[in-house]
C-alpha cells in the first residue's frame, strides 16, 4: 500500500497538527501501523478532513489487518474524491478479504446514469442547468406572445413548456443530489458477525448473516437500529454500533 504524503502546508496553521501528522507518516514508514493509525484517527477527530487522510488511514489499517475499517476509510476518501484511482485500487484488495461474496443485482442504463449524477455533478452544475434551462424557456414563451406565426408560436410554446419542465427536473436533481451527498446512505459493518432483523428489535425473526467490511445501503432508521439492503436486494435491521457510515 503506497502511503499518500499530505502537504503539511494545509496544516500550518495548527502546529501541533502538523507535528501529528508528521508523527503519523513516520511511523507508517516504520511499519507501526497501529500507532499510525492512531494518530490519524487522533487528526480526524479534531476535524481535520483530506481524502489522503483517509486515504492513509485505509492503508494503515490494512496493513495492521483490520479490513473492514481499511475499506470504509477507503470508501471514505472515494467519496470524497471520485477520482482517487489509488483509493479504489487499494479498495479492491481490501474486497478480497471479505468473507462475504455477495452478487449484484444488474443496475439498469437509467439507474446507472442517475447515479452518475447524483454521484459525480456537482450542486453548482445542477444550478446552472436549471437557470440555463429556465432562461431558454422563458425566452421560448416570450417568443410565444410577440410572434404572429402559427407555426412558430407552436414551435415556441411546445419548447418553452419543454425547458421549463427540464429546469424543475433539474432543479429537483440537485435537491437530491446535495441530500444524497449531505447524509451518507452507505455503510461499512465492522462487527465481525450480524444478523440481519425482519423487525428493529432483538425479538425479529432472523432473516441474514454478514461479515465485517461488506458495504450496504442505509434504508431507514428506528431508534438504536438501522435497516440494510445489501447489494442482491436482501434488506434487514441491524443495530447502529454495527456499522458505520461512509
Amino acid at each position: 500500500m503506497i502511503l499518500t504524503v499530505l502537504g503539511l502546508k494545509n496544516y500550518a496553521q495548527n502546529q501541533d497538527a502538523e507535528a501529528l501528522l508528521k508523527k503519523a507518516n513516520d511511523e507508517y514508514q516504520n511499519k507501526d501501523y497501529v500507532l499510525a493509525a492512531q494518530l490519524y484517527e487522533q487528526l480526524l477527530s479534531q476535524g481535520y478532513v483530506a481524502e489522503e487522510l483517509n486515504f492513509n488511514l485505509g492503508n494503515a489499517y490494512y496493513k495492521s489487518e483490520n479490513y473492514a475499517l481499511a475499506i470504509l476509510n477507503y470508501e471514505r476518501a472515494i467519496k470524497q474524491n471520485p477520482d482517487f484511482e489509488d483509493a479504489k485500487t487499494n479498495l479492491k484488495f481490501a474486497n478480497l478479504h471479505l468473507r462475504d461474496k455477495i452478487a449484484s443485482i444488474p443496475e439498469s442504463n437509467i439507474s446507472a446514469v442517475f447515479n452518475f449524477f447524483v454521484k459525480k455533478v456537482s450542486l453548482n452544475v445542477w444550478a446552472g442547468f436549471t437557470l440555463a434551462f429556465l432562461i431558454i424557456g422563458l425566452g421560448l414563451f416570450l417568443w410565444y406572445f410577440f410572434t404572429e406565426d402559427y407555426k412558430l408560436k407552436k414551435f415556441a410554446f411546445s419548447f418553452g413548456a419543454v425547458f421549463v419542465i427540464l429546469s424543475c427536473l433539474t432543479l429537483c436533481g440537485g435537491f437530491y443530489a446535495e441530500g444524497e451527498n449531505a447524509e451518507s446512505t452507505e455503510a461499512v459493518i465492522i462487527s465481525p458477525v450480524v444478523t440481519a432483523k425482519s423487525s428493529p428489535d432483538d425479538s425479529g425473526t432472523d432473516l441474514f448473516r454478514v461479515h465485517e467490511g461488506l458495504k450496504v445501503s442505509i434504508k431507514d432508521k428506528s431508534a438504536d437500529w438501522i435497516e440494510i439492503r445489501i447489494s442482491d436486494g436482501r434488506s434487514g435491521w441491524v443495530k447502529m454500533s454495527m456499522l458505520e457510515k461512509i
